[in-house]
């Protein structure tokens, strides 16, 4: 057996089995086609029934396709999908695998990239999707867990003619797409950023558990978008040197761009990274600073009451020769005493500027 002959029955050993892994979002899964030049362009949506979108697949000519599939927990539909376009079985894994890291791999007939996007849910909260883009000559093909409106303005640029998009190729139409990924980023970032910047006023107003909770939050969300954009910026760069064919030179500025786009993310989350770092720091020193406040005060009453209490123990004991005990004027005496420490004890904490 040859050495190529022992490589593929290796591989065919350690192919995967395509399993979904992660959460359904849609009971039923819709596949939209654009196929377009130009001057024309065709749009096919469907929903559970594919066969007028494969249909729409044995000729396309020249014409660059793009087709979007919402929910990738259908294994028998993404089979079929993988056998049309002759996609790798190790591939076809990760675009079902939800849980694994963003990764772009460049093939001698395909580039593959698998992000995250970032968006803002009605809360606090950031929530992540992933999505898949496979550029095969002229033909996009992206899978996305759930429905969204990550591309509609590309959609409505299609439709309209608007733009560059259809005047470019494939591989344009991917630099837009991930385009809108990066834009989801910015907004995911500045979202985090308005609540970094509300939290100091908050914790030197009243500091609460809260906002340790708050602080860790956001930091999650920006390790997580940076975590995000960094395989996608190494992609960029290997793209940037021109190292692939499958993006044309006339196209790769348009990448170079995007490049600088997600380095300037990279900047910015590290920067509010820091500046959580910082506030967490505020935090606690604020905390210790009103600790240290409150341990003041009371190391000062203490410290008023212990001379008083040595007075009021002394003429509290029980002796019978006590020559104070008798005297008409001893109980006045010892409280102006009482008062005259007090008074003096405040007077040299004001002194040593501890008051």
């Amino acid at each position: 057996m040859g050495p190529m002959a022992k490589f593929r029955l290796q591989r065919k050993v350690l192919e995967p089995k395509i399993q979904f892994v992660g959460q359904q979002f849609m009971e039923v899964p819709s596949i939209q086609l654009f196929k377009y030049s130009e001057n024309q362009i065709e749009e096919i949506r469907s929903e559970g029934n594919f066969d007028k979108i494969f249909s729409g697949l044995v000729h396309y000519d020249e014409s660059v396709i793009w087709i979007n599939i919402h929910g990738i927990h259908d294994i028998d539909l993404i089979r079929n999908i993988a056998d049309r376009f002759k996609l790798d079985k190790l591939i076809v894994q990760d675009i079902v695998d939800t849980t694994q890291r963003p990764k772009v791999e460049i093939h001698p007939d395909l580039a593959f990239f698998s992000v995250k996007s970032l968006l803002p849910d009605n809360g606090n909260n950031i929530e992540p999707e992933q999505i898949s883009f496979i550029l095969k000559e002229n033909v996009i093909l992206s899978f996305q867990e759930k429905k969204g409106d990550h591309f509609e303005y590309i959609r409505d640029r299609l439709r309209e003619g608007k733009g560059l998009v259809r005047k470019k190729g494939a591989d344009y139409l991917l630099y837009l797409l991930l385009d809108a990924i990066t834009d989801n980023y910015y907004t995911s970032l500045n979202k985090l950023e308005k609540r970094l910047n509300d939290l100091p006023q908050m914790i030197m107003e009243n500091p609460k558990p809260e906002h340790i909770v708050t602080l860790e939050h956001v930091k999650r969300g920006l390790f997580n978008i940076r975590k995000a954009i960094n395989p996608v910026k190494e992609a960029l760069i290997f793209t940037e040197k021109g190292q692939t064919h499958h993006i044309k030179k006339e196209t790769i500025a348009y990448f170079s761009d995007l490049k600088d786009q997600l380095l300037q993310l990279i900047d910015e989350a590290d920067l509010n990274i820091n500046r959580a770092e910082g506030i967490t720091n505020l935090f606690f020193s604020y905390q210790g600073h009103r600790m240290n406040e409150v341990i003041k005060v009371l190391t000062i009453v203490t410290s008023l009451f212990i001379p008083l209490t040595f007075i009021a123990g002394i003429y509290g004991m029980n002796f019978t020769n006590m020559p104070e005990l008798n005297w008409r004027y001893g109980y006045p005496v010892v409280l102006i005493l009482m008062l005259i420490l007090t008074v003096g004890m405040i007077w040299f904490f004001k002194r040593k500027k501890w008051l």
